[in-house]
């Protein structure tokens, strides 16, 4: 027989199921129906869930619990196997506990947790991870027979659980790799790096900072890029411990040095025993043509006898330029004179 709309009624917006009318004369009967949830989407959907309301006798006895709820609190660290603690009904009653899972996970679902029948104590079965699940609610009810009329009551359950540094940050990328142009001002920007902490608050708070100089070959020959002490890579290079931003501490030059790798390390704010990973950075100084080329000596004396045929060699100009590409090497050769371009072309 379905009473719904005579017997119960469902608060919209709690989920409350009360009764709307005496419910005395339907004493022995269960009460069957279905309960839809409706979203308010665009386009809403719903699901139906089965009910049920058992109507017993007003001196039938219906167990009942200590407190009209329970709640836990544990590190997401705890062992499988942990007792949380126990449920309880009054003084004077007895009856048998069931745990009563949910469709979601958090609602226990996979049975994470037990309710042992006959105690009521609480145990942990699977392991737990806040990132997953940061609390569990569902409930928990006690059975209980008399006079051949079994009886029901439920209590809301539930177990929060607390977040432990177990992640350290990760990097977006293993390596990171950019370009500067040389003599661009100190403070330049260069390249973001980026480490993801999913633990909550300060566990999943990252700093960044700079760490080993993997490679750097300078050439010994030039003193461009005069640094006090030794080399390092807070030396050349300077990260916002925040935003993870790396920025020149000096002009840059592709002669004295054409590529830097260096480590960055990304730690998490932890209190206890932080965690920290690290990436590789290699940034790649790109030349500009910022040196001429100079000649080898500053005169030279040529000699040509009278006789000789067009196009005899007189002498051998020999110039040097110190950029770092071919391009920027290539020199031509003109006789300031009377502006005639001698043809033949070198790298120097």
């Amino acid at each position: 027989r379905n009473l719904r709309f005579v017997v119960a009624q469902v608060e919209p917006d709690s989920g409350w199921m009360m009764t709307k009318s005496a419910v005395d004369h339907l004493q022995g009967t269960v009460l069957s129906f279905f309960v839809k949830a409706t979203d308010c989407g665009s386009a809403p959907k719903h699901s139906l869930v089965s009910a049920f309301i058992q109507v017993v006798p007003p001196d039938s006895f219906i167990p009942s619990f200590s407190q009209p709820q329970y709640s836990f609190t544990i590190p997401e660290n705890t062992a499988v196997g942990t007792v949380l603690g126990s449920v309880y009904i009054g003084p004077g009653q007895t009856g048998f506990f069931t745990a009563v899972p949910g469709e979601t996970t958090d609602s226990n679902q996979g049975a994470t947790f037990q309710v042992e029948k006959e105690t009521g104590l609480i145990r942990l079965l699977k392991p737990l991870d806040y990132e997953e699940v940061s609390s569990f609610r569902f409930k928990v009810a006690t059975t209980a027979r008399k006079d051949l009329i079994e009886t029901v009551s439920t209590v809301d359950l539930e177990v929060k659980i607390l977040d432990v540094n177990d992640n350290k940050p990760v990097f977006e990328t293993n390596t990171y790799v950019a370009t500067v142009m040389e003599g661009m001002p100190s403070g330049t920007r260069v390249i973001q790096v980026r480490a993801l902490d999913p633990d909550w608050g300060s566990n999943g708070q990252v700093t960044y900072s700079l760490g080993l100089l993997l490679t750097y070959n300078p050439d010994l020959t030039k003193d461009t890029l005069s640094l006090a002490g030794p080399v390092t890579t807070s030396s050349i290079f300077a990260i916002d411990s925040k935003t993870g931003w790396i920025t020149t501490v000096a002009q840059m030059d592709h002669e004295a040095c054409s590529s830097y790798s260096f480590e960055v390390v990304a730690s998490d704010l932890a209190d206890s025993q932080p965690l920290s990973s690290t990436t590789v950075v290699t940034i790649t100084v790109l030349d500009v043509n910022d040196n001429p080329p100079r000649f080898e000596r500053e005169f030279y004396r040529g000699a040509v006898k009278e006789s000789d045929p067009l196009g005899e060699v007189v002498a051998v100009l020999r110039t040097k330029d110190l950029d770092g590409t071919d391009q920027n090497r290539l020199v031509s050769f003109y006789i300031t004179g009377d502006h005639n371009k001698v043809k033949k072309c070198c790298v120097a």
